[in-house]
């Protein structure tokens, strides 16, 4: 259970600092789409580890 709090944190944190890391002010429009398909892909990832956990211990 551990391990996917610091993986979720680690993609979220990963997300945020690629939104950073993106100039907002030469294509506002490709930041967001950037960082909402980021979060999309994090939420997605969790909720496979998430399942896969849960299917291993019954």
């Amino acid at each position: 259970m551990i391990i996917i709090v610091v993986l979720t944190l680690t993609l979220f944190g990963a997300t945020t600092w690629t939104a950073l890391q993106q100039p907002l002010a030469s294509s506002p429009a490709f930041h967001h789409r950037l960082t909402g398909a980021l979060l999309a892909l994090s939420l997605a990832v969790t909720a496979a580890l998430i399942m896969t956990v849960l299917a291993a211990h019954p």
